[in-house]
């Protein structure tokens, strides 16, 4: 299992959160998440703190052009709008399936971690997937 620090818009990551955002799409910009990973969820300002985390169930690696038609196969999955703006011109998407979304009990810090905040997403190793695995006490 590998360990993912992602950042997210609040008002996507509270949907994540209360289950109504049952998946996460991304451009492809690092390594490939897989199933059974552990994505902490660090919300961009205001909040600027980790808030939550969910497992990846099912990943989906597909064109940028035929995210519609993946999207249309799956139903009402939570995917707006806004999310496919944002992977419009990229070469290739990720669509993470939601497992198992928790909150911690309260925000985490990056630097309380000694980390930084990431463009999109970004694996992590060692000590500071160790920290986050310690501050986000789930609820």
């Amino acid at each position: 299992m590998a360990v993912f620090l992602m950042s997210i818009k609040p008002k996507f990551g509270e949907e994540i959160l209360k289950g109504l955002k049952k998946y996460e799409l991304r451009r492809l910009v690092g390594p490939l998440v897989e199933p059974g990973d552990l994505l902490y969820l660090y919300f961009t300002k205001p909040a600027g703190a980790v808030i939550g985390r969910f497992t990846a169930g099912i990943v989906f690696l597909v064109p940028a052009g035929s995210i519609s038609r993946l999207l249309g196969e799956l139903g009402d999955v939570g995917i707006g709008a806004e999310d496919l703006e944002y992977v419009k011109g990229a070469k290739y998407a990720m669509l993470i399936q939601v497992k198992n979304p928790e909150a911690c009990t309260a925000p985490v810090r990056l630097s309380d971690a000694g980390l930084r905040p990431p463009p999109s997403y970004r694996r992590l190793k060692g000590e500071g997937a160790e920290a986050l695995s310690r501050l986000c006490v789930r609820s």
